[in-house]
């Protein structure tokens, strides 16, 4: 007998039809990273996550409703957490990478960041179900203090007001991070051309440069029109190709550009990154499909505007570009950006204060990106302070059923995967 459908060759179907677009190259190097951990193949199958998520019933208990939609980060994990800098050059911890950025239920972020603690958690050698549980509860309930506290409290974690985890990550790169670092990286000695030795550049040609040059100027002219202080000066030194980043958008087309500053050791790299539809997106109803069409039509934008809504401090050079027919989002390359380690957590402690600040951050930043989906009345922070702190240990308890759950079908698909040969 013929089986028609299995989770196994659903799993497989979904990953070959979400990287048919990419070159073997780069689906190679993807699929070889993929096979790394279950955590690792969770950051790059972001489109199953949400195929099954937006199908699960048990939404509808604390969500579901207009005032529980919010501006979602949409591809939460523990690694989207980072050192980045605020417009004052400070270096902060906050959320990062909003490229598949949509407003849906708050839930949606709250569980996969839940998820991917778990998988984080089981690579550590003290791991117990019993203290992933302990560390999404304390998750959960810092989320929800997080959103009621969002009014009055900023969600940027800085040196000064850092717990320890936080403090000792951000003090190194505070001494190890400079501008002049960064620049010795990706440029030549001069730090005025690109460094084409670098394995993860690549030369581009004289008309590609060229147009995209004019697709900067483009993307220039138009900040200065929108914000009156952005920077008059803007000279593109030199621009390359960038390869072999991230896991899940690896596949999407990716610039740096060399602005010239007022000396070569403070020029800027742009970060252009190509812009797809959020994963979410190929699973909504058609009829949530259409309105995301009405309010959408332009991914660079999307960004931009996920981007503004969410962020604790949006990057000065914020913005989005159109070049060879596809949509790209602009945005400095910060000096000081920097995943923390979570494999540095060496006590059990120390990982359950991260999640409580991994819980808060999310709180803060899904009631700050609630304030323009539902502006003015605030109501997704009337409805966490009003009714659901309410049913908080419930909420919790569905928050640990799901994340744990989910984290053991992950690790199923993760073997799927693996023996599939997709490679």
């Amino acid at each position: 007998m013929k089986v028609l459908h299995t989770r196994q060759s659903h799993v497989v179907k979904q990953i070959n039809q979400f990287n048919q677009q990419a070159s073997d190259a780069d689906r190679r190097l993807k699929f070889e990273k993929m096979q790394a951990s279950a955590f690792v193949f969770f950051r790059g199958t972001n489109h199953i996550y949400w195929h099954d998520v937006s199908r699960d019933w048990r939404i509808s208990l604390y969500g579901g409703r207009p005032e529980t939609q919010v501006w979602l980060q949409g591809d939460a994990h523990v690694y989207n957490f980072g050192a980045l800098h605020d417009h004052h050059g400070q270096i902060y911890y906050g959320m990062d990478d909003f490229d598949d950025a949509i407003i849906a239920d708050y839930q949606f972020d709250l569980w996969r960041l839940a998820t991917s603690l778990v998988l984080d958690l089981q690579q550590h050698d003290y791991y117990q179900q019993d203290l992933a549980e302990q560390a999404v509860q304390r998750l959960g309930k810092a989320y929800l203090q997080g959103v009621v506290a969002s009014k009055t409290d900023d969600s940027a974690i800085y040196i000064e007001n850092a717990v320890k985890p936080i403090k000792k990550f951000l003090t190194k790169v505070h001494q190890k991070n400079t501008r002049l670092n960064m620049l010795q990286k990706w440029t030549t000695s001069d730090l005025n051309r690109f460094n084409y030795a670098n394995p993860k550049l690549t030369e581009l040609s004289d008309h590609v440069k060229t147009n995209l040059t004019g697709a900067l100027l483009d993307y220039h002219r138009s900040q200065q029109s929108i914000t009156p202080d952005f920077t008059s000066r803007f000279e593109v030194v030199d621009l390359v190709k960038r390869v072999k980043a991230g896991t899940g958008s690896l596949g999407n087309q990716r610039f740096y550009a060399l602005i010239q500053g007022p000396t070569p050791e403070e020029n800027i790299i742009l970060d252009i990154k190509q812009q797809q539809q959020p994963a979410a997106i190929r699973c909504f109803p058609k009829i949530e499909q259409h309105w995301y069409y009405s309010q959408f039509t332009n991914e660079g934008q999307r960004h931009a505007d996920a981007y503004s809504a969410i962020a604790e401090h949006p990057d000065a050079w914020l913005g989005w570009l159109s070049y060879n027919d596809e949509l790209y989002s602009v945005r400095e390359r910060s000096p000081f950006k920097k995943d923390f380690p979570t494999h540095k957590l060496f006590k059990p402690k120390h990982y359950l204060t991260m999640a409580e600040i991994w819980g808060e951050i999310l709180g803060k930043e899904h009631a700050r990106g609630s304030i323009q989906v539902q502006e003015p009345n605030h109501r997704f922070i009337h409805y966490v302070k009003n009714e659901l702190m309410e049913h908080q240990k419930e909420f919790i308890k569905l928050l640990s059923a799901v994340s744990v759950h989910y984290a053991r079908c992950v690790v199923q698909d993760w073997g799927y995967f693996r023996n599939s040969g997709l490679w």
